[in-house]
């Protein structure tokens, strides 16, 4: 029988070893991951693409901005502590840089602590959820799909693992439940399974009255985050998005990118061990580790080794692992709890490969922060070696690497955006525009009334607008 005493009994290397090796390689990898949300914060890697699009829309306003209407409560988290610091009566731009990627990169490791003290056993489950889908699609700083993954792992940790149901467990339902609501189109499927086992454990028996009222309430919410996702499809804001949307879910695996690929490698070799029955061999377990260390380095320090391989447009283009991942990790909790004994077996290896994969994605991701930090300081010069209007071709970017500088982060229609929340000291003395006019843009440079108004956070525009008339003149 595939479950026997036999294959259940899985003789590792050293199981007390082995154990040991998972326990610390799971802090040492959430140590990591929590490092590089730190660097993307510090880098201000939130103004990435349209990241500084969205931070310019809210300082205008001086209040949470609607971005898409079926996406509200994701966009609102993104922007919740940058509207605080406003409604502080900060003006600082650095400080509301800073406040802005708080909102873009905490969630996430705020989401796997509140996990982590859930169920600590099965915490791997939320790391490999982390490591294959968010961090594959990470790079683009305002994703509302980031936000609907990470708060999908709170709701799927009560409903499946918290029996009975505690004050804090129900608490964190019905907030994930609430933030589910209106985050993404991802929610029609992810939604209506975690609605149905809700409504499984409220009347399967065994619940407190109190406990009931709670599971039911979010499954009510669930499922009207699949309804609000319906009509976010069938009438999307940006239907281009929705024609990117399927064609990056063709090229996601027959051109998987580097981490892309990798994460399939090692999801393989997860698979192998876990049904192989005989895990790591005794007698090269030492090697095997120190394999594994080499794989991970060099996967993870990737962008700083081979700059012009560097695209990280594409995780972008693979936001379907945001949905693709959490719906298969769903299975797999379900397959948890009616099969504990065969996965408690292998927990250490489950444990072990999860950490690893998160780890190696997170060094993936702090190598390429280093590379935008890099650009961010080549955009700054550039913007202070130029006046008025400047042609992207007349620029060092979006052409190959520099030396080891990756050169590729520019944004098309976001480049004016950026320049202005990259002003030296908010002094701005040029924009760098776009390589085409054609299509859609926040505002139009060229004219001085269509400048955002943000005067009042420092910025400065008397150089560039100056430098704007004889650039106007001679373009004629």
């Amino acid at each position: 029988m595939i479950f026997s005493r036999q294959s259940l009994a899985i003789s590792t290397a050293d199981n007390a070893a082995f154990a040991a090796l998972a326990r610390w390689l799971t802090i040492f990898a959430v140590g990591v991951f929590a490092c590089s949300a730190v660097c993307s914060i510090i880098s201000l890697h939130c103004l990435y693409a349209d990241g500084s699009y969205q931070l310019i829309e809210v300082l205008k306003a001086g209040n949470f901005v609607a971005v898409a209407k079926n996406r509200n409560c994701a966009s609102y988290v993104l922007q919740f502590p940058v509207v605080v610091a406003l409604k502080l009566g900060v003006v600082n731009l650095r400080a509301l840089q800073i406040a802005f990627g708080l909102g873009c990169f905490l969630p996430w490791p705020l989401v796997l602590l509140i996990c982590r003290r859930l169920s600590p056993r099965h915490f791997w489950l939320a790391m490999l959820g982390c490591a294959v889908g968010y961090l594959n699609a990470a790079f683009m700083p305002v994703g509302e799909y980031s936000i609907a993954h990470a708060f999908f792992w709170p709701a799927l940790f009560v409903i499946l693992f918290v029996q009975p149901l505690t004050t804090f467990a129900a608490a964190t339902l019905i907030f994930s439940s609430l933030i589910l609501v209106c985050s993404y189109e991802s929610l029609l499927f992810l939604g209506p399974p975690l609605a149905a086992l809700a409504l499984w454990r409220t009347f399967g028996g065994g619940e407190k009255k109190w406990s009931r009222v709670w599971l039911g309430l979010s499954a009510g919410l669930l499922v009207l985050s699949a309804i609000i996702a319906v009509d976010g499809i069938r009438h999307p804001q940006a239907p281009d998005n929705l024609g990117g949307f399927k064609q990056g879910l063709e090229t996601m695996f027959l051109f998987p990118s580097w981490t892309i690929g990798w994460s399939f490698v090692w999801l393989f070799l997860l698979a192998v061990v876990c049904l192989d029955g005989r895990g790591f061999s005794r007698r090269f377990f030492k090697m095997e580790l120190v394999l594994l260390a080499t794989v991970m380095l060099v996967w993870g320090l990737w962008p700083v080794v081979a700059p012009d391989r560097l695209n990280t447009q594409l995780q972008y283009d693979y936001r379907a692992m945001q949905l693709f991942t959490p719906f298969g990790l769903l299975l797999v909790g379900c397959a948890v709890n009616l099969c504990p004994k065969w996965f408690a077996a292998r927990q250490n290896y489950f444990v072990a490969f999860s950490a690893s994969l998160l780890l190696a994605q997170s060094l993936w991701h702090i190598s390429a922060v280093w590379q935008w930090h890099g650009f961010v300081g080549a955009w700054r010069s550039e913007l202070a070696t130029h006046s008025g209007p400047v042609a992207l071709k007349d620029t060092t970017f979006g052409g190959q690497p520099i030396g080891h500088q990756a050169m590729n982060f520019d944004w098309n229609w976001a480049n004016p955006d950026l320049s202005l929340m990259l002003a030296p000291n908010g002094r701005v003395k040029s924009i760098i525009l776009p390589p085409s006019r054609a299509g859609w843009h926040p505002f139009d440079p060229l004219n001085p009334e269509a400048l955002p108004k943000l005067q009042q956070y420092g910025l400065n525009y008397d150089d560039y607008i100056k430098s704007l008339m004889p650039a106007k003149s001679s373009s004629k």
